[in-house]
């Protein structure tokens, strides 16, 4: 079996969402919201890593995939972000665990086969995609879990270009 813990990253909203593929096909999901609590920003970035930390220990994941940070019109808001994504990478690493960076149009691409598709988009082509009935993850979460099944697509593709 599989394990790819995928993490959308944020400073007030962590998503993570655990995917587990076994070699039929059949997927398996667990998902969840990282919300630091009110700090100061090392408190914050401090409390993602950790928690970063004890998912990866109790879940086990073959990979992480993690959402990069994309071009922001808000130079703060982009900051901000890139930290919450390092201090998640960072416990990563610390762990032992590889980290694949995705940027979000490639995971929408992936998952629901148009770059700008919209939030509900990407979830309804998770459901279809996954064989759901339905998916009452939260938005951050299924985003992780979006970037997860991205990295699930992607990985024959890459494991491809490093023979190469």
């Amino acid at each position: 079996m599989t394990r790819i813990l995928g993490i959308d990253p944020g400073l007030n909203a962590t998503g993570w969402g655990l995917l587990e593929i076994a070699p039929d096909g059949a997927a398996g999901l667990r998902w969840g919201t990282i919300r630091p609590p009110d700090g100061s920003l090392s408190e914050r970035l401090n409390n993602i890593n950790w928690r970063v930390k004890e998912l990866i220990e109790r879940h086990r994941p073959d990979a992480v995939a993690i959402e990069r940070p994309f071009n922001h019109k808000n130079v703060k808001t982009a900051v901000l972000l890139g930290q919450a994504q390092a201090a998640a990478m960072i416990a990563a690493a610390a762990m032992g665990v590889t980290v694949h960076e995705y940027p979000p149009r490639q995971v929408k691409e992936a998952v629901a086969g148009l770059g700008s598709a919209d939030k509900p988009a990407v979830k309804q082509a998770l459901i279809a995609r996954l064989g759901l009935a339905e998916l009452d993850a939260p938005t951050d979460a299924a985003d992780a879990l979006a970037i997860a099944f991205c990295h699930h697509l992607m990985t024959p593709i890459e494991e491809k270009l490093e023979i190469l």
